[in-house]
Parts: C-alpha cells; sequence; structure tokens
C-alpha cells in the first residue's frame, strides 16, 4: 500500500484582490488615472466629463468581469464593497494557483491589484 504523502503548512496564505472602480494600472505605468487628471484641471468641460463617465463605466464594468472570474475559480470568498472598488479575500486558495486560471479568463494586472499576507501557524522563523 502507498503511503499518503504529507504536506506540512507553517503558514496560511491570505490572498486578497481588490478590484478598483477608478483605475486601470495607470499608477504601474507611472501614468495618472483620468480622475486625478481631471481634478487638477482648471476649467473642465462637459466632454471631459463625459469621457471621465465612459472610463468608469468601463472600469466598474471590468471589475464585475474580474469578480465574476474569481467567483468561478473559487467559491470561498469574503466580498467587501467600498467606495473605490470591490476586495475579495481568502484564505482557502493560494493566489499561485488563482493567477494563471485569471489570465486564461483574460483578465490582467490592470484588472486588480493583489495583496498577500503570510500567518505563521508554528513554530518559529
Amino acid at each position: 500500500m502507498a503511503e499518503a504523502s504529507v504536506v506540512k503548512e507553517t503558514c496560511i496564505q491570505a490572498a486578497c484582490f481588490f478590484l478598483p472602480f477608478f483605475e486601470s494600472g495607470e499608477w504601474r505605468r507611472k501614468g495618472k488615472a483620468p480622475w486625478k487628471v481631471l481634478k487638477k484641471e482648471p476649467g473642465i468641460t462637459p466632454d471631459a466629463l463625459r469621457e471621465l463617465a465612459a472610463y468608469t463605466e468601463k472600469r466598474i464594468s471590468r471589475s464585475a468581469d474580474c469578480m465574476a472570474a474569481l467567483l468561478s475559480i473559487h467559491d470561498d470568498w469574503q466580498v467587501t464593497v467600498k467606495k473605490d472598488g470591490v476586495w475579495m479575500e481568502t484564505e482557502t486558495m493560494i493566489y499561485e494557483d488563482i493567477l494563471p486560471r485569471l489570465q486564461a479568463a483574460e483578465i490582467t494586472e490592470d484588472d486588480y491589484v493583489l495583496y498577500s499576507e503570510y500567518t505563521r501557524k508554528w513554530g518559529m522563523l
């Protein structure tokens, strides 16, 4: 009879995905989101406001796409909606397993910000 392999986990990983409503990875490219640009412009025009509305609609829709993809990958999420986006957190699936599936669903790094925390279960480092 074959012996079952034993996995000794010493840490708990919390994978937290932030799905922003108002940015699309501009900070990664050292750019500025339209919301930040609009705040600094001296005179706002109706067209500039319409462009911002279209951008925001696209971002929120993309956040919904990302949320749907994450829910299809795993069903144990703590979901929190804030004024600037959606936070989805899990401790029951590691992000290394989630990222390739997001990529396969055509979700890019511009659609989310990933935070990961590790909590020591036992022992010393």
